[in-house]
């Protein structure tokens, strides 16, 4: 038992160990590591760079927003009807497939928002292009729209670029002499909104000056359908080829915990597999079987004609277990001992009391054939049976 129970505590300490492992290594560090350069702008995110702020602000004002975590391919005409993509991951950059797919999705009447600053793209006839520019902490609304209702001062960071876009149908919203941070551009029956500095609708940034409501202007012309957030080009959602199922658990303490569980049961077998006490010795097998046994016995007694020895042996062991049955005495009466287990359950006394009398006279030596003796026995184990003696 000694060694059982060490087994037992190597387990127990192995899985804590594990789980210990699983704290320290798989803690969630970005965040310490995050600036305003690298920041993950996910509306997952609640660290000072996310925008998670941002999106519940929409959710919670009844604006319909969702979590957009397929490829740009899967985009259908006016589902959504709105995309704000934030500032992507330079290696989750969608592919020249997706940005076909963005423009089609866009000539049918979409609404993209792209607030990044590094921007450079092309959209049916509109070439975009963000670049370095001293844009003053001053800027302003540069013409009465809808983008800039209700806008006083704009809270921008050190690092806001200027966007320039070649289109005809341009035009530019907030800014300062220089250059312009907010712009947007007609793209066939759709519309691209460009904002340079995330900062604006980052969760460090949004309650600054009046950032709260150019983000609500963002969206003050949207069309009909579901405003969607696009966090595939964050990382969710992704399932790269060739890796299988595995590559969606990767940056997870999944595999880790596959491997501990792997581990845990090959302990569990080896643990299994040892002897933990004194060498038990193997049980010896009976020659014959418990039914030649008993048909021998039944020819012997049969031969012998010693059917009161055999109703003497059958009827004095029914008889004990029917008075432990009852909670009677051994040396009760037949008649007593019948209705007292007819109390205890629905059988007939009075056929108890004549099976139990019979059996007595033919213990005692009466003498019966043997139809009478099976059928006495075949009732003496129905009633047993009823009663699960």
């Amino acid at each position: 038992m000694r060694k059982n129970a060490k087994a037992v505590s190597l387990v127990a300490g192995l899985f804590l160990l594990f789980i210990a492992l699983n704290f320290a290594f798989f803690a969630d560090n970005r965040a310490s590591e995050e600036n305003e350069i690298n920041g993950d702008r996910s509306s997952y995110r609640t660290t000072p760079y996310g925008t998670r702020a941002f999106y519940t602000l929409l959710e919670e004002s009844q604006y319909g927003v969702m979590r957009w975590e397929k490829p740009f391919t899967e985009l259908k005409e006016r589902d959504p009807g709105t995309l704000i993509v934030i500032a992507p991951p330079v290696q989750y950059n969608p592919d020249e497939d997706e940005i076909t797919a963005l423009n089609n999705w866009l000539d049918s009447g979409g609404l993209l928002i792209i607030v990044d600053r590094e921007i450079k793209l092309g959209l049916g006839d509109a070439i975009i292009n963000t670049e370095p520019a001293a844009v003053r902490s001053d800027v302003h609304p540069l013409q009465p729209t809808s983008f800039t209702r209700g806008i006083q001062r704009i809270a921008i960071s050190e690092l806001a670029t200027g966007v320039k876009v070649d289109s005809r149908s341009v035009t530019y919203h907030i800014g300062d002499t220089q250059s312009a941070i907010l712009a947007d551009a007609r793209l066939g029956k759709g519309r691209v909104v460009l904002l340079t500095d995330q900062y604006i609708v980052a969760n460090n940034g949004i309650s600054q000056a009046d950032n709260v409501k150019l983000g609500l202007n963002l969206l003050a012309d949207r069309p009909p359908g579901k405003i969607a957030f696009d966090e595939y080009h964050h990382g969710y959602g992704h399932t790269w080829a060739g890796g299988g199922i595995m590559s969606y658990f990767r940056g997870t303490p999944v595999p880790w915990m596959l491997a501990q569980g792997a581990l845990i049961a090959v302990l569990v077998v080896y643990s299994y597999g040892k002897r933990f006490g004194r060498p038990i010795p193997l049980r010896r097998e009976r020659r014959t079987t418990n039914l030649e046994f008993v048909s021998s016995m039944a020819n012997i007694t049969r031969l012998a004609e010693a059917s009161d020895l055999a109703m003497e042996d059958i009827y004095s062991e029914f008889r004990k277990r029917l008075c432990r049955f009852s909670g009677v005495s051994p040396k009760l009466e037949n008649s007593k001992l019948a209705a007292a287990a007819a109390r205890r359950s629905r059988i007939d006394a009075r056929d108890l009391s004549e099976v139990l009398t019979r059996c007595e006279e033919v213990a005692e030596g009466t003498p019966v054939n043997e139809g009478e003796l099976l059928k006495l026995v075949t009732r003496i184990r129905g009633i047993e049976s009823q009663l699960n003696l």
